[in-house]
């Protein structure tokens, strides 16, 4: 697990790491013999890029059901059949979900419940911009509340969802939902002495990139805290990175020109890997890391470190902050029905 792996933390935190990983890691191979006949996945952001590809190779490997969530219903169509073209046996259907509205996020995640089976989810949506915006609904930073808050709210209601499904259809494996984060998390120089949120929220000075890595930090954060609410022979809750991967669009939305992006580019094109070899990184993550991959950072298809920051008794004072903040914010915000009892009070 990746609280073990502590030794390791610097030295995944390096240049020369990212370079070797980048440049020399290759894919590792699923168990033999895998068949997801008969089972159901959900992807958000999973109309293109690393989702769209994931998707493919689940069904590749005979998944019967593919629900691909998104926030455009022409775009997921326009995915969805494609992907039918190419697996005509397979039924994918298309989902929306808006993470800058909890509203959207609820009924999402309601209509989750009616589905037959619920054995794998990837939460892969996610932003990057290059100056910082407001989301509307909730009025904080636009990257903070995609990234990190929505996601983590989506995990709050779906995690239930799938511990129930997972018992009642007596499944040989425990469900998976895998966050994506990133390994730029191990950048993230991010401090917070009193609100992680208030500091998130209204930073000194905004870098597009370094901002990026802090919701990706904070999303480690909270998982690893999280997994200590839940039994893995029930559960499996993971991070899973792809590592830097061409095709993505991330670097490449008209929203974000700035200089980090256009550096982000040129690496994109020396160091990037093929989008199909990113994506396996989540399907590793989902059908091969196991349970010692609970709480833990999957990425270059092992289970990695988490960011030294975290090992720390100021890395631990932060979590704890963010805990709460989340807790507290979350539960007041829509029908989240803790399913643990917090060691504080949320009023």
């Amino acid at each position: 697990m990746s609280s073990d792996l502590q030794s390791s933390a610097n030295w995944e935190s390096s240049t020369l790491c990212t370079l070797y990983k980048q440049l020399w890691v290759g894919a590792k191979p699923l168990p033999d013999n895998i068949s997801l006949a008969g089972q159901t996945a959900v992807i958000t952001g999973g109309n293109a890029g690393l989702g769209f590809e994931a998707g493919r190779q689940l069904l590749q490997l005979g998944l019967s059901n593919l629900v691909i969530a998104v926030r455009s219903r022409s775009k997921g169509e326009d995915a969805a059949s494609k992907l039918r073209e190419e697996f005509p046996l397979s039924t994918i259907t298309v989902s929306i979900v808006d993470l800058t509205d909890y509203d959207s996020i609820t009924n999402f995640c309601r209509e989750c419940e009616k589905l037959e089976r619920l054995d794998y989810v990837i939460l892969n949506a996610g932003l990057m911009a290059s100056e910082l915006r407001r989301a509307e609904r909730t009025g904080h930073e636009l990257v903070f509340q995609t990234n990190y808050l929505s996601t983590v709210f989506m995990v709050l209601l779906l995690v239930p969802t799938l511990i129930s499904k997972g018992k009642t259809n007596k499944s040989d494996h425990p469900p998976v939902l895998s966050i994506v984060g990133s390994d730029t998390m191990y950048s993230s120089t991010f401090t917070a002495s009193t609100s992680v949120f208030d500091t998130i929220d209204n930073p000194p000075s905004y870098e597009e990139i370094p901002h990026y890595a802090t919701t990706k930090l904070l999303v480690m954060m909270f998982i690893s805290r999280l997994a200590k609410e839940v039994d893995f022979e029930n559960i499996i809750i993971n991070v899973s990175n792809p590592g830097l991967t061409n095709g993505t669009g991330l670097f490449h939305k008209k929203e974000d020109q700035g200089l980090a992006s256009r550096v982000g580019s040129m690496l994109l094109r020396g160091l990037g890997r093929p989008i199909h070899v990113g994506a396996s990184n989540y399907i590793y993550a989902l059908l091969a890391a196991g349970r010692e991959s609970h709480g833990s950072f999957v990425s270059d298809w092992s289970i990695k470190p988490y960011a030294p920051v975290m090992y720390t008794s100021d890395g631990q004072k932060i979590s704890d902050m963010l805990w709460e903040e989340t807790l507290r914010e979350l539960t007041a915000s829509g029908p989240v029905s803790l399913w643990f009892k917090p060691s504080f009070s949320l009023m």
